[in-house]
């Protein structure tokens, strides 16, 4: 597998974390299991009432973008709605469970993507009118005017709702995680980093890259 190159055409308003997980594997199902239950229980105790502060990152950026981010919501903010509500966490497979989770612990949106199905090099840009794709477990998404993730066969992600045709499996073996940030977060180094640390202690990886745009 190449490495794709990265190049982000909306770095005006968006800042990009990038981790690429090549030859991964599952090393501690059970304690990814057990963390991501101990933890959620943890954020709800905390935030049992309101947002966290943290989420008004997330929703500068939409509005960068044009974007309501009370009729098209981060990912992040989604899903700590979706487990007040009792709910419980959506699980798919590890990597987007852990993925999933690190979301609403860092309250930012993250993508997920299978390396091997992205051809060619990847762009970060704004959806054009009439542009669209198959959403996961959803009807077709309209990516006009948001932000999105292209390669050389269209789009096929963004901070809300990934495309079905880049998704994960459990038989997936090489990811690229990106984390999508206001250019002002001061946490989006942190976040970066201990998202790295986390991956490296519930999955075996052969070798990986991290850069932030």
């Amino acid at each position: 597998m190449i490495q794709p190159r990265v190049k982000n055409l909306v770095s005006d308003r968006l800042s990009v974390g990038i981790n690429i997980f090549f030859d991964i594997s599952v090393k501690n199902r059970a304690g990814l299991s057990a963390y991501i239950q101990k933890e959620t229980s943890a954020i709800l105790e905390r935030h049992t009432k309101q947002l966290p502060p943290g989420f008004s990152f997330s929703r500068k950026l939409y509005q960068a973008f044009s974007v309501d981010p009370t009729k098209n919501r981060p990912s992040s903010e989604a899903l700590l709605r979706r487990i007040k509500k009792g709910l419980e966490f959506p699980l798919v497979n590890p990597f987007v469970d852990l993925t999933n989770f690190l979301s609403l612990k860092y309250q930012a949106s993250y993508g997920l993507y299978d390396l091997d199905k992205v051809e060619g090099d990847i762009e970060i840009t704004q959806g054009s009118v009439g542009e669209s794709y198959q959403g996961i477990r959803k009807d077709i998404i309209n990516l006009e005017g948001k932000i999105l993730l292209r390669d050389s066969r269209g789009p096929f992600g963004n901070p809300s709702s990934d495309s079905l045709r880049a998704s994960t499996t459990d038989e997936t073996v090489n990811l690229v995680q990106v984390i999508f940030f206001h250019k002002e977060d001061p946490l989006k180094e942190k976040i970066l980093s201990e998202t790295c640390q986390r991956f490296f202690e519930f999955f075996k990886v052969t070798d990986s890259k991290t850069y932030l745009l």
